[in-house]
């Protein structure tokens, strides 16, 4: 039953992190030169270890390095990576890049005997399994705000942003962020890109209400990439908040020091947590 529970986690986390971060290129089909799909997931280059993992994972593909852009890409494109991919996400899609992997399914169902059927969106409760996880592993940020004016202010903060509309099919995320935002108890918000026009919406949960559901959360589903490092420290400083002991002497020190060594700051990486994240 162990095995199971961890199975269905990866599924649901490759899930979130490809529509976070992934998207499936596909073939024109009228070349004389065939080519088959790619799946791809984008990561930075200090996560090259999650993007190795889901690799091995998966069984078959490639990393493919973009140092110019601090990046990697995990691609898969031999037949059986792409089968285990619709084995792992299929029917644990929540956004408009469901679209995607049905295009693929159709690829592989007719170029290669197989009659996948293309299961619905997910709409079991976000607390029910790791896809956030694999979302805000692609496009959520952990940040400790500690501001000295009139009257000092201590937060702790998670931000996700997510553009308003697919690019390729229209399609709006609204409800899928509205569902977010419900369950970590915050509003949602939009901004305008001035120099592109692109339009986003935002969340950015603070309340108390919010870092007891974050960590709840979290306890159940981690995260994977560096961002479950930065997390862990954001934790310690979101317990402070939660027992009023953020405005102490100690509480203000522990804060800069939490601070002081996330997010760019960070310089120390430990992986042992991605042993927890295997397929059946």
């Amino acid at each position: 039953m162990k095995i199971d529970q961890d199975n269905n986690r990866l599924k649901s986390y490759l899930a979130g992190l490809f529509e976070g971060d992934g998207h499936i290129w596909m073939p024109n089909e009228y070349l004389k030169k065939k080519h088959n799909p790619r799946f791809c997931i984008t990561f930075g280059l200090k996560n090259k270890e999650l993007a190795l993992k889901l690799l091995d994972i998966i069984g078959y593909g490639f990393i493919r390095y973009k140092p110019k852009n601090n990046a990697c890409v995990l691609t898969i494109s031999p037949v059986k990576g792409l089968k285990n991919i619709i084995h792992y996400i299929n029917g644990e899609l929540r956004t408009p890049k469901k679209h995607q992997l049905y295009k693929l399914i159709d690829w592989i169902n007719k170029n290669h005997n197989e009659n996948i059927i293309k299961l619905p969106i997910k709409k079991e409760s976000l607390n029910q399994d790791g896809w956030l996880a694999g979302f805000l592993d692609a496009d959520g940020s952990f940040s400790v705000q500690h501001t000295i004016g009139k009257k000092r202010k201590i937060s702790c903060r998670l931000r996700l942003e997510q553009r308003m509309y697919d690019p390729i099919t229209g399609d709006s995320y609204l409800d899928t962020l509205r569902i977010i935002a419900k369950f970590l108890d915050c509003n949602l918000k939009t901004r305008k890109q001035i120099s592109t026009g692109n339009e986003y919406y935002i969340i950015a949960a603070t309340s108390k209400v919010s870092l007891y559901i974050i960590i709840n959360y979290f306890n159940n589903f981690p995260l994977y990439s560096s961002k479950y490092l930065d997390y862990l420290d954001w934790k310690k400083a979101a317990k402070l908040i939660l027992n009023n002991q953020h405005y102490t002497e100690e509480g203000i020190t522990e804060i800069n020091i939490i601070r002081n060594k996330m997010n760019s700051k960070r310089i120390e990486f430990n992986w042992d947590h991605l042993c927890c994240l295997y397929k059946k």
